[in-house]
């Protein structure tokens, strides 16, 4: 029988009045360096954690991904709110409240968690410019890990949703007026701020090496096909942009290994620019240059607004494969890295809006329609299939040793991977 957790147990609500000391980093610490834990996306951690079985209930929806420390797993919710959960039991360590809804994957490094805030809206600035957020703008915020206390808060011009990215002492992350910034990840001082070509809707920043990745649509574009999305990429430590091409989606966080960039974007169908209808590419980028390596076309489909409104999604790369959604047609795809070969395909009941996870021959990812698949992931051979009562969004689940934690609709649960 699973055992529910509910916020009542738990501690008092810390808020963001309070202002602590930074904590030194703890000797456990694991560091959370961007969406699905770094830029292959394939968030599945070695850790002595054994099988355990929970659900914590919350009170609200998780539509952001999760991440762990090595002691503590960390969700946000619609409800301004970012928790910390003991992974053992469920039980809720403590939360931190922000200023709007909560999305962004939570980052971790440092002894501090990093998030963001944001609404999915567009208003016109002062200068007659789009803005994606609300007029009063929202922050980023650096909480301990510890304790929940707030470090520091930097406010931002519109929307703080998509995941920032961390390297070096250095937390670099889009905004909503167009603009991608580097703040000190210790105090939150700004470092350099430089305008993008469009904006970023809730493609994370990815650093890899030297460069640090984003992917932007212009506004009369957003969605629709090549023009008006741009992958760009910048030098991390001085914004200076190094290159961009037309490719992507600013809902897809670019998958990054070695050389290589993989992005998938959002074509028209042949019916014209119907918003729900169209299809999905997949590319392979140079990380270096941006030239492209090779592109993969999928099939003619109709795009979902269940659970989330995501038609492009990131890839996660593993074993020479990119493992990549097509929301379109309801497909997963294995692609090899090298030359976009398809190694299999294998159809879901309903888009699948988040990264797979890749463990052991196993792909696990959860669609629409609520169901959790586990595929062989050299034939995507359907090994096991699981109905759950509520659809699987963009919130990917993570491997920490022997359990999956799983986020979906307002719970966080806790599967033993050998139920898996």
């Amino acid at each position: 029988m699973k055992r529910r957790v509910t916020l009542a147990c738990c501690m008092a609500a810390l808020t963001l009045d309070g202002c602590g000391s930074q904590p030194a980093p703890l000797a456990s610490e694991r560091m959370w360096t961007t969406y699905q834990m770094d830029s292959t996306h394939n968030a599945v951690v070695p850790d002595s954690l054994g099988p355990v079985r929970w659900t914590l209930q919350v009170h609200s929806k998780i539509n952001g991904g999760l991440a762990y420390d090595g002691e503590r797993l960390f969700a946000v919710d619609f409800g301004k709110e970012l928790l910390a959960i003991a992974p053992r039991d469920g039980r809720l360590l403590w939360k931190a409240r922000g200023d709007d809804v909560l999305m962004s994957t939570p980052i971790v490094a440092e002894g501090l968690v990093f998030v963001g805030s944001g609404t999915n809206a567009i208003v016109t600035g002062s200068n007659g410019t789009p803005i994606w957020g609300r007029r009063r703008g929202n922050h980023w915020y650096a909480f301990r890990a510890d304790n929940g206390r707030l470090v520091w808060s930097y406010a931002t011009v519109g929307e703080a949703m998509p995941s920032a990215a961390y390297r070096d002492g250095v937390l670099v992350f889009a905004t909503g007026d167009g603009f991608a910034t580097a703040v000190r990840a210790a105090t939150g001082r700004p470092i350099w701020k430089v305008p993008l070509p469009g904006h970023v809707s809730m493609a994370s920043a990815v650093i890899s090496q030297n460069l640090a990745y984003f992917v932007t649509t212009k506004d009369e574009a957003h969605h629709f096909g090549t023009w008006g999305s741009q992958t760009v990429a910048l030098d991390w430590r001085s914004g200076r942009r190094i290159w961009s091409a037309p490719f992507g989606n600013s809902d897809c966080t670019p998958t990054v290994f070695g050389a290589d960039l993989f992005v998938e974007g959002v074509k028209d169908g042949p019916i014209g620019p119907r918003e729900a209808i169209g299809y999905n590419d997949v590319v392979a980028l140079s990380s270096i240059t941006g030239a492209l390596r090779w592109r993969y076309l999928g099939g003619d489909g109709f795009y979902s607004a269940v659970g989330t409104n995501e038609r492009a999604i990131a890839g996660t790369y593993a074993n020479q494969t990119l493992y990549q959604s097509l929301p379109s047609t309801n497909r997963l795809v294995a692609l090899r890295a090298a030359d976009g070969r398809v190694v299999w395909s294998a159809r879901t009941s309903g888009p699948v809006k988040m990264s797979p996870l890749v463990r052991n021959g196993h792909v696990y990812v959860g669609d629409t329609t609520g169901v959790l698949y586990s595929f062989d992931s050299r034939t995507g051979k359907t090994l096991r299939a699981w109905a759950f009562d509520e659809p699987f969004t963009s919130a990917p689940p993570i491997i920490v040793g022997r359990t999956m934690f799983v986020p979906q609709s307002d719970a966080v649960r806790a599967i033993p991977l050998g139920e898996l």
